[in-house]
């Protein structure tokens, strides 16, 4: 396991910016970030997520699942099942432009529990599906075998697309109880 310094210089490193830019965009100075990079000081795990948030391109509306997650399962619960989806859809959308460096950052840390099943195996399905999309290893905490929607989750939500969500789902949903069609998943 990588301690926080190298962490850090790698998801610099990945991203191809420098100490200066990501300073700037994390709202600290050069010389705090190399001391972070160098380990001579350890960031809060506050700052350590505003740092490594500050390596994703700008414009990008969930800048990681552990951030989407809570937003999600609370759609879901004041608004329902389409709702929730256009989230994902944002995601989807961003990822579009992204890059392989981006992906990573995006999946890389653990999506603290929500309380709701469906949202919780949505957040290790779509970081299945957006790192077997670029070529990438798939992270650990996504093969919980407890991420599983408790009932099932048909995104369409209308019972006459449910033979079509059972057939069209990508195997990363479909194995932890996410039902969509094709179209669901298709960006514009």
């Amino acid at each position: 396991m990588m301690d926080a310094s190298s962490q850090l210089r790698f998801v610099r490193a990945r991203t191809g910016l420098s100490q200066r830019e990501v300073a700037r965009r994390a709202g600290t100075s050069s010389a705090t970030l190399s001391r972070y990079e160098s380990g001579s000081l350890v960031p809060n795990l506050r700052t350590f997520n505003r740092i490594v948030e500050a390596c994703l391109p700008a414009g990008r509306r969930w800048p990681s699942l552990t951030a989407l997650a809570p937003a999600v399962a609370e759609v879901r619960r004041s608004d329902g099942s389409t709702a929730a989806w256009r989230l994902v859809g944002e995601v989807l959308d961003d990822e579009a432009m992204g890059t392989p460096a981006a992906t990573s950052l995006v999946v890389a840390d653990v999506p603290a529990p929500t309380g709701d099943d469906p949202t919780d195996a949505l957040m290790a399905a779509l970081a299945e599906f957006l790192t077997v999309r670029r070529g990438l290893v798939t992270p650990g905490w996504a093969e919980n075998p407890d991420r599983v929607a408790r009932p099932w989750w048909f995104v369409a939500g209308t019972p006459a697309w449910i033979p079509t969500s059972l057939r069209e789902s990508p195997r990363s949903f479909a194995k932890r109880g996410i039902f969509v069609t094709a179209a669901g998943l298709e960006r514009r």
